[in-house]
């Protein structure tokens, strides 16, 4: 009966909000739980509704937007057991049950700046994809990857049993000291600052590729802007860890470092969706395009390059008097007139053979002088396989 009564009362242990100062990082996770929320629909109708192309980064974005809400909603449950709260103010009940969540905190913090990162990295081959810059691309996943399942794997394994990682107020407790804890979150973050500017080096890299319209200028700078702020934050953060001692009035100096964390996954899964919502900043752009060009599978080409396209080479040397996406021009080099609204412009002679088509390909004949071409004209529009393109 004692026993439920002490279960009782540590899960209904909180501090007086009178006595707490933590009501700004209640207040600021709230705000970004619903920004963050709202983006993130937002991209998933784009990606699912308008392109109908979602991808492997929607996925990764959808898991970073629950571990990143998580992640908010133990910051606001924190407050409310002592943080922001002088430590002699604090019960002890309140206090035990704090400590056991902290390593949660830790391991969703952990885990969402993961899935964000990966979010980011993944959808970046959808803009541009060169070899070398692909090869970045990987680089940064696994590391990512690497940096955060060792984290993790620390965290979880930092007691014996594991289990007492989450029950600080066991007196007897087999764990590696406050000092080992403090050293490895020091090198994540480290790590990550330099990971976050590896992927804002590759985001300004893959964005100035596309072509330049006064809407995708004004979505550059505030991505950039963005990036540079969750770069700052982590700067920030790694500042505060390595300045603060936490041993003296833990609760309350807590109040410095403790909203970095949301802030940092929390902006950087808004930049992963502001790079997704590509339709909606160019509205001129062809979604049926965006979606066939730039939602393959990374196995294939995502930024659709005409120099690099197997059957565009393989018709270019076939028919030198073809050009896909470009203004047609004869053998002098001179150009021809061609229709604009088209994705293919292809002038077909009689010795030409072999022309190969695919599907996503507007293809336009151009009648030469010769009153024999009008016929071959009317006859390729009245095939059925040729309507079916």
């Amino acid at each position: 009966m004692e026993e439920s009564e002490g279960i009782v009362l540590l899960t209904r242990a909180k501090v007086d909000p009178n006595d707490s100062d933590g009501h700004v990082i209640s207040d600021l996770n709230i705000a970004l739980i619903v920004i963050t929320s709202v983006l993130v629909i937002v991209r998933l109708y784009v990606r699912g509704i308008v392109v109908r192309g979602l991808g492997w980064d929607d996925l990764f974005a959808i898991l970073a937007w629950g571990n990143v809400t998580a992640l908010s909603c133990v910051e606001v449950i924190l407050v409310t057991k002592g943080v922001g709260t002088h430590m002699d103010k604090v019960p002890k009940e309140a206090l035990a049950e704090m400590f056991s969540l902290m390593p949660v905190d830790k391991m969703l913090f952990i885990s969402s700046g993961c899935f964000v990162r990966l979010s980011i990295v993944l959808c970046l081959p959808r803009i541009y994809r060169a070899r070398s810059f692909m090869t970045f691309i990987y680089g940064a996943s696994m590391a990512t990857i690497i940096i955060s399942a060792t984290s993790l794997l620390f965290l979880v394994f930092s007691c014996s049993p594991p289990a007492d990682v989450f029950n600080a107020g066991k007196t007897d407790r087999q764990c590696v000291s406050n000092f080992t804890l403090g050293r490895m979150r020091q090198a994540h973050s480290i790590v990550a600052t330099i990971i976050n500017i590896v992927i804002m080096g590759l985001t300004i890299k893959a964005v100035s590729t596309t072509q330049r319209t006064r809407a995708k200028t004004i979505k550059r700078i505030f991505i950039l802007i963005l990036g540079v702020f969750v770069i700052v934050s982590t700067f920030v953060r790694v500042v505060m860890l390595l300045t603060t001692d936490l041993s003296i009035d833990t609760t309350y100096k807590m109040l410095r470092t403790q909203a970095w964390f949301p802030i940092e996954v929390h902006i950087g899964l808004w930049c992963s969706s502001l790079l997704a919502l590509e339709p909606l900043v160019d509205p001129s752009s062809n979604p049926r395009n965006y979606n066939h060009y730039n939602m393959r599978k990374l196995s294939k080409s995502s930024a659709w390059d005409p120099q690099d396209d197997v059957w565009q080479r393989d018709l270019m040397t076939a028919n030198p008097k073809v050009l896909i996406h470009g203004i047609p021009r004869d053998p002098k080099g001179k150009r021809k007139a061609s229709n604009a609204e088209s994705e293919a412009d292809i002038e077909m002679l009689e010795n030409e053979r072999g022309i190969k088509l695919t599907t996503e390909f507007s293809v336009h004949v151009e009648s030469s002088d010769r009153p024999n071409r009008e016929g071959l004209e009317e006859r390729v529009a009245k095939t059925p396989a040729w309507s079916n393109f």
